[in-house]
């Protein structure tokens, strides 16, 4: 089953913050997404060219909300680059999930985490973000996993054995 690289997740636990550490690397600010209801998170988008980068953080408005990935980015003192959405259809476990973006248009997607930070993403019959501003082209991408049997077919990524790690290069600067 040939899977592509969907996006690069910058966690950070407040969203300026993240999309200043951003735009400080690639010249380009991400654009604000939209909120993960339920989830506690918010989200600002960057092109790549056919990937794109998200920049993931505390929701501000759902402070009573918990969830692992929320508890994640809330933990981390500067942003930084924790993890890759590997696209891939028929997920064995789908988690739904929506959001609705500031142009009113709903998003419908699901997931499907693994053991690792790296997650699969099916956006299904809704398109992926586009028309994002644009932040370069994604030069270099090295995902080191324990189990690289199971990213076997990824195109656009290095793939190697160890523990979990991800590194990003974008127009020649290391995330």
């Amino acid at each position: 089953m040939v899977m592509t690289v969907d996006h690069l997740v910058v966690g950070a636990a407040d969203l300026d913050t993240g999309i200043r550490w951003v735009e400080e690397r690639t010249g380009a600010a991400p654009v604000f997404g939209g909120v993960h209801a339920g989830v506690g998170t918010c989200n600002a988008l960057l092109g790549l060219g056919e990937p794109y980068l998200e920049v993931l953080a505390v929701d501000p408005e759902q402070s009573g909300v918990s969830s692992p990935i929320r508890e994640q980015v809330a933990g981390l003192h500067t942003p930084a680059l924790i993890t890759v959405a590997v696209a891939k259809s028929d997920l064995t476990d789908p988690i739904p999930m929506t959001r609705v973006r500031p142009d009113g248009v709903r998003l419908e997607w699901a997931l499907e985490f693994t053991d690792t930070p790296l997650f699969f993403i099916d956006w299904k019959d809704t398109a992926r973000p586009a028309d994002l501003p644009d932040g370069g082209r994604l030069t270099s991408l090295v995902i080191t996993t324990p189990d690289p049997a199971r990213l076997s077919g990824l195109t656009g990524a290095e793939v190697r054995q160890g523990e979990w790690k991800v590194e990003a290069t974008i127009n020649g600067v290391r995330l």
